[in-house]
């Protein structure tokens, strides 16, 4: 039994021996170790199978691996081994680590990885940077000009206030000055102020100096005081004056009329063609704007000199460029000064066929005769090409002041000679063409029609160019104002189009208050001391006074004077500022338009100017949403459930008689 036990001894230690040795015990699943058991092993099946027992009975311990220990070649007895096993990572020493992590190389490696990840970082954040950078984009608008952004606020000083001592009832520059502060509450950017040049008083186109200021309306003292009170408030002063003629008192003229050699040619002048019963023969057929010959017989110098308007206001020869230089130094007199601009107007006129050649009767029949000025053609003595090389001129003075400063002209300057221009040169000549006839065309009675007319065609001259940024104003020139020519129920309606259309409002001195009668009527200020300028005409004489002065507008919620402030802050909307304008006709008797500008509520303006109330749906306009919100309303809105903010639906807006909506939208653009 000893022996047994010893031999079994020799062998188990042969086979640690030999396990030791390959370093590799060959581990055998637990049945597989069984197939493979030798022949004649029945004796340890026993206490292998109780060890495979006991094992699944230990369910909590680890798993068990056969080891195959040694096998008896001669007789197939084979020794197995069942342990548990802990599964553990056996990782290298401290001593082992610090040899790698010290090893040049693997410093080297180390430091290579480490500038590769950055240097893949940077690249990256360099590449994404580029693709924002150079990915195609929407171009942001161009940033808009004070004068394109708000509205210009127009002054006839003689007619606005009184501010002198004295109270001689005549508006004055002080009296312009106490105002300011009124004038910006109306959000405007700019003043347009009328001539206050020395001239003669019966005729204040008639100028006796371009660089002195009338006494009647103060001083050149006052005027840097009005400036400075204009400035303060960030605002901008432009002036306006005419360049055309001067008055026969002007030192110019007498040196002229007297044949002086450095004055003699700065008039137009010309010899008589004879004589008849009437005295001198005129040298052609040219009439003035006032009807009758254009030409007058100077005794003192022997020829006729040329006046397109009056006879006391002789045209300057613009083709002498001493004359045109003349006028550059009265430019940069006034820009010294700290003037934004200038207002220049009947710049048509500024040259006259150099021939004298008569004019052209018009081909159409009229009932004017041939001394009236409707009966030619006019193509010898307005708009001749030379125009564009003065105002040229001119305005290089007027930039060199800086880019702020504007060139506005008022009046009917050709429109295709200013096109042309802007096209050969990339620019516009003039910053705001001011015409005489928009608006002012507008009769009591007028229908949508004849709105959506005029509308048309001044955005459709603009798009091609013609005459850059629309100008828009209700009352202008020498008519009656827009109250008294389309009634004062109207006025707001209109008015609602001037501030939300393309372009520039010009809003003449006192049409914010709706006041009726002439262009050059007072401004009621309040109702004990009613026009502050008792010699021009007073606004009371209409009967409106009563209601609108500013006093009373102020402090009620419906007047004209609050709708137009509430309409120059409509203004700050993108869709206006640079939105589209579509303009459309809804049932014979409601104008409407609307203002678009993508990502941006858009803007509607519904005004029926019929004497009917109506009801109209507005499906049929593009891009329009089935809800609506009201924004703002007409003075003369009237309706039991509309209110402003309140929402109505698109297929049945109410509108009365002359009264107008403006209203806000969600568009639904199409692609």
């Amino acid at each position: 039994m000893a022996t047994e036990m010893e031999s079994a001894s020799d062998m188990n230690d042969a086979g640690t021996q030999l396990l030791e040795e390959e370093k590799r015990p060959t581990v055998l699943p637990l049945e597989t170790a069984k197939k493979a058991k030798p022949a004649g092993a029945e004796q340890e099946d026993g206490a292998t199978e109780k060890l495979v027992s006991n094992e699944k009975i230990n369910s909590n311990k680890d798993a068990s691996e056969v080891k195959f220990l040694s096998a008896d070649s001669q007789n197939g007895d084979a020794k197995i081994d069942i342990e548990n096993l802990k599964l553990a990572f056996t990782g290298m020493t401290k001593e082992e680590l610090m040899k790698f992590a010290n090893d040049p190389f693997w410093i080297r490696l180390r430091w290579l990885l480490f500038v590769l990840f950055w240097l893949l970082w940077v690249a990256m954040l360099a590449g994404a940077i580029a693709i924002i950078v150079m990915a195609p984009k929407c171009a942001p608008p161009a940033p808009l000009k004070w004068w394109e952004e708000g509205p210009l606020y127009e002054i006839y000083v003689r007619s606005y206030k009184d501010g002198g001592v004295d109270q001689d009832g005549i508006g004055d520059l002080k009296g312009v000055t106490s105002e300011v502060k009124y004038v910006d509450e109306l959000d405007s950017t700019g003043i347009i102020l009328s001539s206050i040049l020395k001239s003669d008083n019966q005729d204040p186109d008639a100028v006796e100096s371009f660089t002195e200021v009338d006494p009647i309306y103060g001083s050149l003292e006052d005027f840097k005081e009005l400036l400075s009170a204009v400035k303060n408030r960030s605002l901008h002063l432009v002036l306006n004056f005419i360049p055309n003629h001067t008055s026969k008192k002007h030192p110019w003229f007498i040196a002229s009329e007297n044949g002086s050699d450095i004055y003699s040619d700065y008039y137009v002048w010309a010899p008589s063609k004879g004589q008849n019963d009437d005295g001198e023969i005129p040298p052609n057929n040219w009439v003035s704007v006032n009807g009758g010959s254009a030409w007058e017989w100077s005794s003192k110098r022997g020829m006729f000199y040329l006046h397109q308007f009056d006879k006391d206001e002789p045209d300057l020869n613009m083709r002498n460029p001493k004359v045109v230089a003349e006028i550059k130094k009265v430019l940069q007199f006034w820009l010294e000064l700290g003037v934004s601009g200038f207002q220049l107007e009947k710049v048509e006129f500024l040259l006259e066929d150099e021939e004298l050649k008569n004019e052209t009767p018009l081909p159409v029949p009229s009932d004017a005769t041939h001394l009236d000025w409707d009966f030619y053609t006019h193509l010898h003595t307005t708009n001749l090409p030379g125009i564009v090389d003065i105002l040229t001129q001119w305005k290089e003075v007027i930039t060199s002041y800086g880019d702020d400063r504007i060139l506005m002209v008022k009046g009917n300057a050709s429109k295709n000679a200013l096109h042309q221009y802007a096209k050969n040169n990339g620019t516009d000549l003039v910053d705001l063409v001011q015409p005489t006839e928009t608006f002012t065309l507008l009769k009591e009675g007028f229908t949508a029609d004849d709105l959506n007319d005029i509308v048309k065609k001044v955005l459709d001259s603009s798009n091609t160019g013609n005459t850059g940024r629309p100008v828009w104003q209700l009352s202008g020139g020498h008519s009656e104002r827009i109250a008294t020519r389309v009634s004062r129920e109207a006025v707001d309606g209109l008015t609602m189009l001037v501030m939300l259309l393309p372009g520039t409002p010009i809003t003449l001195y006192g049409d914010e208050l709706a006041i009726e009668g002439a262009s050059n009527v007072s401004m009621p200020w309040n109702n004990s001391s009613q026009t502050g300028s008792s010699q021009a005409p007073s606004a009371g004489d209409t009967g409106s006074i009563s209601f609108d002065t500013i006093a009373s507008s102020q402090l009620t919620d419906r007047s004209h004077l609050n709708l137009y402030k509430d309409l120059v802050k409509q203004r700050e909307s993108p869709s206006i500022m640079y939105g589209s304008c579509d303009t459309s006709v809804i049932n014979g008797t409601v104008f409407v338009m609307t203002r678009i500008k993508s990502g941006n509520p858009g803007i509607l303006v519904a005004f029926n100017p019929s004497s009917n109330n109506v009801t109209v749906n507005l499906n049929s306009i593009d891009n329009i949403s089935e809800e609506l919100t009201v924004q703002l309303q007409s003075s003369n809105f009237v309706h039991d459930t509309v209110r402003l903010k309140s929402k109505i639906d698109t297929d049945e807006v109410p509108l009365p008689a002359k009264a107008a909506l403006v209203l806000s939208f969600v568009p639904k653009l199409t692609s």
